[in-house]
């Protein structure tokens, strides 16, 4: 088995810190792995990844799974959902660029989320990517 992982994060978010479209949606930059303290809203973080393998007898693959959240202090869902549908634009059937190897990303699910401290609204969507070596 090849972990892709890295190299499939490290493309998810070149293509989301590219499209400027979302960036100016943002406010700036503001696309993490890890937020930090203090972090402004709206941003979006790359979130949790499951792996297996997926491979064939001649070449590696994985099959993942990526979910990327979307925080938001706009009343309402308006603001989280226009984020989300800039994200699934550039991610949904993607070929993002993971060296040596092939892959395809597909939307899998979204959902809206209102959190606890009754400000903030939490998107999530999930991805999934399969990665086959060329």
């Amino acid at each position: 088995m090849t972990d892709f992982s890295v190299a499939l994060q490290t493309a998810v978010y070149d293509a989301l810190i590219a499209d400027t479209t979302l960036t100016t949606k943002l406010g700036g930059n503001f696309i993490y792995d890890f937020v930090p303290e203090q972090s402004s809203f709206q941003y979006v973080k790359i979130g949790e990844e499951t792996m297996v393998d997926d491979g064939t007898k001649t070449k590696k693959g994985s099959d993942f799974t990526l979910v990327v959240h979307t925080f938001s202090r706009y009343r309402g869902s308006k603001e989280t959902k226009e984020i989300m549908s800039l994200i699934y634009d550039v991610l949904h059937e993607s070929n993002l660029v993971v060296a040596g190897a092939s892959n395809n990303m597909r939307f899998e699910f979204s959902d809206i989320i209102k959190e606890s401290d009754g400000l903030t609204t939490h998107g999530v969507q999930r991805f999934r990517i399969f990665v086959l070596t060329n």
